[in-house]
């Protein structure tokens, strides 16, 4: 049967999964997936599958019972909001858990499996809806969060604990902080959790791990992370228990990195239950930089976690990327030194809970969407499909080949990798343009893994090439230097990356080239476009346009701090601001921005598009402003049509 190409409804289509668990003693997988809706649970003695919905919209985050008779998940439903529902696998029947006025979020099993944890955010669980149009009082930074709006007193994340037998929730965490990423000890005993009680409001990526038994006459948190920082922000990690419940394993910051870099690399740590001195637990290597991974195109998998324990061996398994890949590694007790376990063209984005002796992960590769996949430990490289992503796609779609390679930077102090997907049914002898896709952060880092936004690209003849440029992580401290993300090294990193592609892909038409990209990628293209000349079109995505508007108006504030006064600052931040220079811009120029975004506000977008067709009247300039969309691509299907139908046409328009 002859396979079609991908269009722009494949595209908006594209099947997700979220979240997932696998039950070793009844033979069960489960996931979530928005094409299917509902959650779904297979046999896997017999194949068969089983739907289970509460009725709601977004069903994801299933987790069974500790004796797999149940699973817990999350559901939207009308006149309710997001609630945590269990549904009985013996009889089928679904039902209610929570009856709360905020969103339920994460919601995991006590051991006993007569108890819920999860977060919400809300003050209390009965609290009244605070209306709209009430002012809204501003005294400090971090008083806004792209995605939630403003944050409210009673707007923060809280924990609470779900009893499934009197149908009664207790609220566990109060105040103006927020509580999340919770674990419970193997004896139900003890939870941890990361907490921001105790750090400035505008210090808002920084959390401490705090530890509250249960079994006290009065259960309150206390902290146990002396002064490490643990990972929350871009890819959160769940902290774990040794197998014991003595110690907990968290992901941190490494305090030992350069802070002038950036954000700085995670290395894991343990921390004694008792309050005792955290003990490292990692130390990178050349095989691997650290233990989390920012992975920019890997959109499977979401609600996995990315570290767990052996139960029987106490060996940590965890996700990292390593130059492209995103691999699966372990340490054993008493060794600081992590050990491949599955590694290669691929991304691992992450993994269940480990059974006797197997785990399950998931996994994809540039040209199929990612899969979950039953592995055992001592054969990592084989394992069991349990359930595909997008196989409507697989099955009818053609998908274009992607290669990869890797170059020098022209000051030598790094190696720069890149990918270049072919247009789809290429013609020997034939030219295609091609377009240069930026990827946002700036350090997360282009993965081996299946781009269905690419792919629809190479099916309208197009070529893509997308690399990581310094500031992108994955390839060590010195390529992730924040500094060279901004400095120009990773502008020339691109515009050399180009020049590579050019010289091995002759097919590619050197005089039909665009770029686009979103967020940092928007203000990389921005960049290109005010001082590059060698591109035909452009489309900035949600960009970073001017360094001002960032420093007042967006969710993550800038500072000026280090300057020696504040015209000083706004000097420099003007001096960096791609709109300083849009009178350089002389190629059609398209702005692509959520009218919601508060990551990059859209005022940015305006001054941009305004200083543009100021400079340059005759210029072709558009502005197209999404409503209801942050700092995201639309996600509602028909907008996200739209947004795509406006990039088709301006680059069929225009290269």
């Amino acid at each position: 049967m002859n396979k079609r190409l991908m269009t722009m409804d494949d595209c908006c289509g594209m099947e997700r999964l979220n979240g997932g668990d696998w039950h070793a003693g009844k033979g069960l997988v489960c996931w979530a997936s928005n094409r299917t809706g509902g959650v779904m649970v297979k046999r896997l003695a017999t194949g068969a599958v089983t739907r289970y919905t509460a009725g709601g919209k977004g069903e994801g985050y299933a987790r069974f019972s500790p004796d797999g008779t149940q699973v817990s998940f999350l559901s939207s439903l009308p006149g309710k909001g997001r609630q945590v529902c269990v549904a009985d696998l013996n009889t089928g029947e679904t039902r209610v858990v929570t009856v709360l006025s905020g969103a339920a979020m994460e919601p995991i099993w006590h051991p006993d499996g007569r108890h819920i944890l999860f977060s919400s955010s809300q003050e209390t669980a009965d609290r009244q809806e605070i209306s709209s149009d009430a002012p809204v009082v501003i005294e400090d930074f971090h008083y806004k969060v792209d995605g939630a709006g403003f944050i409210r007193p009673d707007g923060h994340v809280q924990l609470f604990l779900a009893d499934l037998v009197t149908g009664k929730t207790k609220q566990l965490t109060y105040g103006e902080a927020d509580w999340m990423h919770h674990a419970i000890s193997p004896d139900g005993r003890y939870i941890a959790a990361a907490g921001n009680v105790n750090r400035p409001k505008e210090d808002s990526i920084g959390f401490d791990l705090f530890l509250m038994d249960l079994q006290s006459d009065a259960p309150a948190f206390r902290q146990i992370s002396h002064e490490l920082v643990m990972v929350s922000y871009p890819n959160p990690v769940r902290p774990v228990f040794m197998p014991s419940g003595q110690a907990v394993v968290m992901a941190v910051l490494d305090p030992e990195a350069d802070p002038s870099f950036g954000y700085p690399p995670a290395a894991l740590f343990s921390f004694p239950v008792d309050g005792g001195e955290p003990q490292r637990l990692f130390r990178a290597d050349a095989g691997c930089y650290q233990c989390v991974q920012f992975p920019y195109n890997a959109f499977c998998g979401n609600g996995l976690d990315k570290i767990h324990l052996d139960p029987d061996t106490g060996d940590i398994y965890f996700v990292s990327g390593w130059q492209g890949q995103a691999n699966l590694y372990k340490l054993s007790p008493g060794s600081l030194r992590a050990q491949p376990v599955r590694v290669g063209s691929h991304v691992i984005h992450g993994l269940s809970r480990i059974q006797q002796g197997r785990v399950m992960i998931a996994q994809g590769c540039t040209d199929r969407p990612e899969a979950y996949i039953l592995m055992e430990l001592d054969k990592p490289k084989e394992g069991e499909t349990l359930v595909q992503s997008g196989e409507n796609i697989m099955e009818g779609c053609e998908i274009a080949p992607t290669e990869d390679f890797f170059f020098t930077t022209l000051d030598g102090e790094s190696r720069v990798h890149g990918f270049v997907t072919h247009p789809a049914r290429r013609e020997a002898g034939k030219k295609y343009p091609a377009i240069v896709y930026i990827h946002g952060g700036p350090h997360p880092f282009y993965t081996y893994g299946f781009t269905a936004e690419f792919q629809a690209l190479a099916a309208r003849g197009y070529a893509v090439l997308w690399c990581n440029p310094r500031g992108s992580s994955g390839y060590g401290s010195v390529h992730q230097n924040f500094a060279r993300a901004m400095d120009g090294s990773a502008y020339t990193d691109i515009l050399q990356f180009v020049d590579e592609a050019l010289r091995r892909f002759a097919w590619i038409d050197e005089g039909r080239l665009a770029v686009t990209g979103g967020s940092y990628g928007g203000y990389m293209t921005n960049w290109i476009a005010s001082h590059a000349h060698r591109f035909q079109a452009y489309i900035t995505q949600r960009s970073v346009a001017s360094d001002l508007i960032g420093y007042a108006s967006s969710d993550m504030q800038g500072s000026s701090r280090q300057f020696a006064s504040f015209e000083e600052f706004m000097v420099d931040a003007l001096r960096k601001s791609p709109v300083s220079y849009a009178e350089n811009i002389d190629k059609p120029f398209l702005i692509l921005h959520g009218e919601d975004d508060l990551r990059c506000p859209v005022e940015g977008a305006h001054q941009l598009f305004t200083a543009v067709k100021d400079t340059h009247p005759d210029l072709p300039v558009r502005l197209v402003i999404f409503p209801h969309t942050p700092h995201d691509q639309p996600r509602e299907a028909e907008m996200l049509k739209r947004y795509y139908r406006e990039m088709y046409d301006w680059l069929e328009k225009y290269l």
